[in-house]
């Protein structure tokens, strides 16, 4: 089953396919984002749209545990740049706007079936916040996941998360100048639950959906439920709040005005290039020795 929703397409828009959607037993359901081709499987608002739907038809359907991946072998490229829409006239129509993504992500996570995210390829900028709303992340050991956003284009929602995941100090070592992790060392450093090596990754997840699955669906609810309630008694939702807030204020600070000028210039691309071009030859953990192997990881894309 494919989901299509209405996408922005140069001056118009159009319906076009963002998920597909497949049974794989009676309880564990499989979702791909699937709009590869059109912006690298980006957090579009019709990408979140068809989350939000998609996740209502499975749960209809009996599913208990829903499988999340990205095709074309990469998780998702983040928030889609869309000019248009990331550059509102006001400080206050951004934040309108930023706070719906917040929103998103709050029903994403409240859904009453178990999501597993399985992150190969790469998982980058607003692709990570996804990761972060999931019930459990697991790594292909060769992903890269990143935040390079921050070098030019403002946050992401739930980076503020990364501080109760992996510590203050590190989640700020790992995010300040946006540089690449692989899966392996997102899951030492407990940014994600696990990794594998990649041969295996859709069927190690295929195996714990189906263990999961095996509890009744009403606990596995009440688990899920009762393990969350402990970020919101600690102010998730205030958090994701004031994100949305700094990352508006952000959108109006001179590096992202000159980032933005720089796509009017030389277009999305040539801009990323030269934005990203000063941190090239090595990473923050390799600076510190934090991780004894080179960066393997896969390139990421425009962010």
């Amino acid at each position: 089953m494919t989901i299509s929703c209405e996408q922005r397409c140069g001056t118009g828009r159009r319906r076009t396919p963002v998920l597909d959607l497949e049974k794989l037993s009676p309880s564990v359901w499989r979702l791909t984002l699937s709009s590869y081709e059109e912006d690298r499987n980006a957090l579009s608002a019709a990408m979140r749209e068809g989350l939000l739907q998609a996740l209502g038809e499975v749960i209809a359907g009996g599913a208990k545990v829903v499988v999340l991946r990205g095709s074309h072998g990469v998780f998702s490229s983040g928030y889609r740049l869309d000019p248009d829409v990331m550059r509102p006239p006001t400080v206050m129509e951004d934040r309108a706007r930023l706070v719906e993504v917040a929103d998103f992500h709050r029903r994403f996570r409240q859904q009453p079936v178990i999501t597993i995210a399985e992150i190969r390829g790469y998982c980058v900028a607003g692709g990570t916040d996804l990761m972060v709303a999931s019930d459990i992340a697991v790594a292909a050991d060769d992903a890269t996941i990143a935040v390079p956003n921050v070098r030019g284009v403002g946050i992401t929602l739930l980076l503020p998360l990364w501080s109760w995941l992996v510590g203050p100090q590190r989640a700020k070592l790992l995010a300040l100048a946006g540089d690449p992790i692989r899966g392996d060392e997102a899951a030492q450093l407990g940014l994600v639950a696990a990794s594998v090596p990649e041969p295996s990754l859709e069927e190690r997840v295929l195996a714990l959906a189906e263990r999961i699955a095996l509890v009744p669906q009403e606990l596995l609810d009440v688990v899920k439920q009762s393990l969350n309630v402990a970020w919101d008694g600690a102010g998730m939702a205030t958090a994701v709040h004031r994100a949305a807030e700094l990352d508006a204020l952000s959108h109006a600070s001179q590096p992202v005005v000159d980032f933005w000028a720089d796509v009017d210039a030389v277009g999305i691309r040539g801009a990323v290039r030269a934005r990203d071009g000063r941190f090239a030859g090595t990473r923050t953990l390799d600076l510190l020795k934090v991780s004894a192997e080179p960066d393997s990881g896969s390139p990421a894309p425009a962010v």
